[in-house]
């Protein structure tokens, strides 16, 4: 009973810290100049203003208020902008302002708490990572030193294809080039192809869809940080799965490169990445977490999610 009694104790005082620093700072926030917007209820702020169809919600009220409006989403501090000259203002010419990227549920279970360069915070992190894949991954350079694996890759979907022909099927092409996109990406990436099934049993699509859909959900924790551990919707939990399928499998590939080194074949922006393992050339040290980040961004999401795509949110930290 005693240690129910102290961990409820400090519970509640976790809960008031909390609520008062809020309360200060929303105190603070008054006393700056900000656009007009609805005032809100408590704790919930606008968030009840907003339906199934929010940006349609949101042009309602730009119309009341204006182009460039504040509100609360739970008790995050927000600037929604729906003029285009505000619009080309922030993201043109006071872009860096507006650079960084806010912290989530999603980034912190599946994007390894940031690491990735899709969520990292804007800062000399995000800068050397992204020029580490310009470099590495993206530059004329290495781009040609694949050309053989792309010619091998086109030379399999035409030979697919007229194969189909032969046996006079219908062919989605739609699929045959996404697929043709995702098995470069893979051999640019993890050095070679794999199967469906040693991914995970579902299948890469499936688990890969999964995380974006709760990427792009709401997810009334990031609104609420206080009640994120309570998981009222149950996407943590879902989150923590998908996380861990993703986890398993970039350690394999992992342990396969550092098990089996060949001299011979073209290196991979996986064995670019080990030769950073452990180093601290910057203030930050670059160890498995961060490679397998980086490996989820460039190696499965982007070349398997052709079809998905997401708005980036901007919120105003104030």
């Amino acid at each position: 009973m005693a240690w129910i009694l102290i961990s409820s104790t400090l519970a509640l005082i976790a809960a008031l810290s909390f609520f008062l620093r809020e309360w200060l700072r929303k105190r603070m926030i008054r006393d700056r100049k900000l656009p007009p917007g609805p005032t809100g209820w408590p704790v919930f702020g606008s968030l009840h203003l907003l339906g199934k169809l929010p940006h349609q919600d949101l042009h309602q009220l730009a119309k009341k208020y204006g182009p460039i409006m504040y509100m609360r989403l739970g008790l995050v501090p927000t600037v929604v902008v729906s003029s285009p000259r505000a619009a080309e203002s922030i993201l043109k010419t006071h872009d860096l302002v507006f650079a960084n990227r806010p912290p989530n549920e999603a980034a912190k279970y599946i994007s390894y708490e940031q690491k990735n360069v899709s969520f990292a915070p804007y800062g000399s992190y995000w800068r050397k990572v992204r020029k580490m894949c310009t470099l590495e991954l993206l530059s004329n350079h290495k781009i040609n030193s694949f050309m053989s694996t792309r010619k091998e890759e086109l030379a399999l979907l035409i030979g697919s294809i007229k194969d189909a022909s032969r046996e006079r099927a219908a062919v989605d092409l739609s699929a045959k080039v996404s697929s043709l996109s995702a098995d470069i990406s893979c051999r640019m990436v993890f050095g070679k192809k794999y199967m469906e099934k040693e991914f995970d049993e579902k299948g890469f699509k499936p688990v890969i869809h999964e995380g974006m859909r709760l990427t792009a959900s709401f997810n009334l924790g990031d609104y609420i940080p206080p009640i994120a551990p309570l998981d009222i919707q149950g996407l943590t939990k879902r989150m923590k799965a998908v996380g861990k399928v993703f986890d398993d499998f970039f350690e394999k590939i992992i342990d396969e490169h550092i098990e089996f080194k060949d001299e011979t074949r073209t290196r991979d922006f996986v064995d670019v990445m080990l030769d950073f393992l452990g180093s601290e050339e910057t203030e930050y040290r670059i160890g498995r977490d961060n490679i397998k980040a980086i490996m989820l961004a460039f190696g499965l999401v982007t070349p398997r999610a052709n079809h998905l795509c997401a708005a980036p949110t901007y919120r105003l930290n104030l």
